[in-house]
């Protein structure tokens, strides 16, 4: 099979002047490219204005659906402004690189939260545990899957749904409050109490997963539920990277991660993880001619930083 593969470029902010550099940096190796950017008010046909928080940018896709969606596109790449995919990987091989076929979908990861070790605290768990799928004004019940159904929609991918720990939700109390932490502290504290004594026992509203959502592809046969559930999930305030995977679980048959290919995503967390790059000496040129070969993209890489005027 033959595969047509747009490449889709996610904005958080309104950075318009990297629109420009994106497309010479890509356009070599993608022959459709779109953008989708904040408040865009320009002329540039292949720029889609999009309108929503930036913590729920799932909504961007629901929202850009209409402009982007060609049924001769096989899939659909999405990737963020700031997340520099291997120069290696274009339209004709990524197939390849992401092992997919015709009915794949791909993500970084697939969380299951309640297997959230304790030594790695995700601070965004609370969104998942606090989220409020059916809360008033957005009507959204009729257009996710029941909560029964997306149970048996986990239980065919393999994913299981369990009980979140406090621990995982919040940090562990220090034992004597420190001035500069006392706010957050004093938080904990409260839901300590309201949460005892069921603290090993409390449970999501629906079934979630969560993943690193800066890279995605979506087949052509997943793509119109996908981006479906999307804005539901953005329209009741999901944060995204819980939205982005559960609605890829939701609407797919088959999922490829990062455990079933060759190479690897870098993402930088950390200023240690960040001293990867230091050998490139933000030098954008050299990081492009001497990108690891086994990296399937680096993620944060801020244009600004790295092509200063």
């Amino acid at each position: 099979m033959q595969f047509n593969i747009p490449l889709i470029i996610i904005y958080n902010h309104k950075f318009e002047k990297n629109i420009e550099i994106l497309e010479k940096l890509y356009a070599p190796r993608f022959s459709n490219i779109f953008h989708l950017v904040p408040f865009y008010r320009g002329k540039k046909t292949n720029v889609i204005p999009v309108y929503e928080h930036s913590f729920y940018f799932q909504g961007y896709v629901a929202q850009a659906i209409k402009h982007f969606y060609n049924s001769e596109f096989s899939h659909y790449l999405f990737i963020s402004d700031d997340l520099l995919l291997n120069p290696i990987i274009t339209e004709k091989n990524i197939e390849q690189y992401l092992n997919i076929d015709s009915v794949s979908n791909f993500i970084p990861e697939l969380i299951e939260l309640h297997k959230q070790p304790l030594n790695q605290f995700w601070s965004r768990m609370r969104l998942a545990y606090e989220w409020q799928p059916y809360k008033e004004g957005v009507e959204i019940a009729n257009e996710i899957p029941s909560y029964n159904n997306a149970l048996k929609k986990f239980k065919k991918l393999g994913l299981t749904i369990g009980p979140i720990k406090f621990s995982q939700l919040y940090q562990k109390l220090h034992p004597f409050f420190k001035k500069k932490h006392a706010k957050h502290e004093f938080r904990n504290m409260i839901k300590w109490l309201q949460h005892f004594p069921n603290h090993n026992k409390l449970n999501l509203k629906y079934p979630l997963v969560g993943s690193y959502s800066d890279i995605f592809l979506i087949s052509q046969n997943n793509i119109k539920d996908f981006c479906h559930y999307c804005g539901a999930f953005a329209a009741s305030q999901l944060f995204a990277e819980f939205a982005i995977p559960t609605a890829i679980a939701m609407s797919s048959e088959k999922i490829v991660t990062e455990k079933n290919i060759s190479i690897e995503g870098k993402a930088l967390w950390t200023d240690k993880d960040y001293k990867v790059l230091d050998k490139f000496d933000r030098n954008f040129d050299k990081l492009l001619a001497e990108f690891p070969k086994h990296w399937l993209y680096v993620h944060p890489v801020k244009l600004s930083k790295w092509l200063q005027e």
